[in-house]
């Protein structure tokens, strides 16, 4: 398995934190997500956004990737593209919805298909999946650290398990950077 603080370059931009909502701290959830026997990987029902440059890095490699996907690469994103300075090309699109879940929720098995393709080919998924996506089910809101709010909406595993923030730590490590999970170690307490 890869270190993955270790391997990954700085990402070029990275949303400026001024808060943190201390909820990652005390909210739970089966984060062990693939181990889950009961919600059917509920969390992906909706797509997820996209930002521009995310989906050229998927886009560049959409050859190989689309073995794994159910839906050929014209149907994977939506076209209206949205503002949102906090992402790192500035702007960003949904994944289309499909069979009930994201376009690129497996629909052989479980999961998400771009995670089974970086693992298939050797890539570092933090290099190709979306960032919502894999620091689930922590998000980052108009400089505010917090819960996403799927987790108070209609998480079907919250309240069992490790706190938000213990699942997302490496997560966090590989988007934000070693000194800020230091300071979240240091609030965590």
């Amino acid at each position: 398995m890869l270190e993955r603080a270790a391997v990954l370059a700085p990402l070029t931009s990275v949303p400026a934190l001024q808060s943190v909502d201390t909820d990652i701290f005390k909210l739970r959830y089966f984060g062990h997500c693939m181990q889950c026997t009961f919600c059917h990987d509920s969390c992906c029902q909706y797509g997820c956004d996209v930002n521009l440059a995310e989906r050229s890095r998927i886009l560049a490699v959409k050859d190989e990737l689309a073995p794994f996907v159910q839906a050929p690469p014209s149907e994977w994103f939506t076209e209206e593209e949205q503002e949102d300075p906090e992402y790192e090309s500035g702007r960003f699109v949904r994944t289309r919805t499909r069979n009930g879940g994201c376009v690129f929720l497996s629909q052989q098995g479980r999961g998400c298909s771009i995670h089974a393709f970086c693992l298939a080919t050797g890539r570092d998924y933090h290099r190709v999946k979306p960032a919502v996506c894999w620091l689930f089910p922590v998000t980052w809101d108009k400089g505010v650290l917090r819960p996403s709010s799927d987790v108070h909406d209609d998480l079907q595993c919250r309240h069992t398990g490790p706190t938000l923030y213990e699942m997302a730590r490496d997560e966090l490590k590989a988007f934000f950077g070693e000194a800020l999970v230091g300071e979240l170690d240091a609030l965590r307490g």
